[in-house]
């Protein structure tokens, strides 16, 4: 009901992109993109060469990065929650905003905000030891489906509810081991504590280096320009994808018409040459949804993600 609900204002009360030049210019002569956590993150990387790239094609008011850490990236969101919706401070978001909801950590979502535009996906790369049984993501199911395989994700996180989607999708049951810090994580991957894991492309290609593990599948639709050798998913028999998607945000008490006007300076920006270098280099892919399309994005993944949410028990169907 809330989706339906949802979709039914968002048609209403959003205007097709031409009412953009209607919006009211905002008050500030540089707005505020906010990133939720620590600078160097993929997050902070992509914001960072958004706003750039922006900027350069005289968006007004010119963009300016902020990190707000802490909380798992709650402090940031609820900035941007909080704040006037004039167009001064926006959010820099991805599926870890309704991550944080479906685990009880924030008493806020997707829902909650003005939607602007999905802009880029960052593929992942699932790696395992080299000792493994398996060496790609076929027979890591067929594994899966004669003994335990060891997953190692962080509590509450993206990769979590992404793997736990792949296993849904497929009718296997993997063996979860919640280890905090992705460091970690990588740890027991070499020491073989663990059968598999998530890891972004530039950080596979890293790791096959020691010879220690091997990449076995990238998770997104199309193949790693960083790994190109290694299937996707979907090309071994997996009929799954997933990436890092990253998006804009404004305050909910913000215009459909602002929105609309920050979506095609947006979509401006991603036809700048430099920027595409710079998202070509980390492996980042250009796919742009705005306004209504951005809404639909977040549903259809809170209708997936709520079943994962209670099925590894994180209830929250009160709400």
């Amino acid at each position: 009901m809330l989706g339906a609900a949802l979709a039914l204002a968002t048609a209403l009360t959003v205007p097709d992109p031409a009412a953009a030049q209607d919006a009211a210019p905002p008050p500030c002569s540089t707005a505020v993109l906010v990133v939720a956590g620590g600078t160097g993150s993929g997050t902070d990387i992509i914001a960072r060469a958004v706003a750039d790239a922006a900027n350069r094609n005289g968006v007004k008011p010119k963009l300016k990065v902020r990190n707000i850490d802490g909380e798992n990236g709650m402090d940031g969101a609820r900035a941007v929650l909080e704040a006037p919706g004039d167009g001064c401070m926006m959010l820099a978001a991805h599926q870890g905003l309704l991550v944080n909801f479906l685990t009880w950590r924030a008493p806020f979502a997707w829902h909650e905000f003005r939607h602007v535009a999905l802009l880029t996906r960052t593929p992942m790369a699932l790696v395992s030891p080299i000792s493994s049984s398996f060496d790609d993501a076929r027979t890591m199911v067929e594994t899966a489906r004669e003994r335990p395989v060891v997953a190692a994700v962080g509590p509450g996180t993206v990769a979590e509810f992404a793997l736990r989607a792949m296993a849904k999708t497929v009718k296997v049951d993997l063996e979860y081991d919640s280890i905090v810090g992705a460091r970690d994580r990588v740890s027991a991957l070499l020491a073989a504590e663990v059968d598999v894991t998530s890891v972004p492309t530039a950080l596979a290609k890293r790791l096959e280096g020691t010879h220690l593990v091997r990449a076995i599948a990238v998770t997104d639709r199309e193949p790693s320009n960083l790994v190109p050798e290694v299937a996707t998913l979907r090309d071994q028999g997996v009929p799954y994808d997933y990436a890092i998607d990253f998006g804009i945000l404004l305050p909910l008490s913000a215009t459909p018409e602002l929105a609309a006007s920050l979506a095609e300076d947006l979509e401006k920006a991603l036809g700048d040459r430099t920027l595409q270098q710079t998202l070509n280099e980390y492996d980042v892919r250009i796919d742009f949804r705005a306004l209504t399309q951005y809404t639909i994005y977040w549903e259809n993944l809170m209708a997936s993600w709520r079943e994962i949410a209670e099925e590894a028990g994180y209830d929250r169907s009160s709400r």
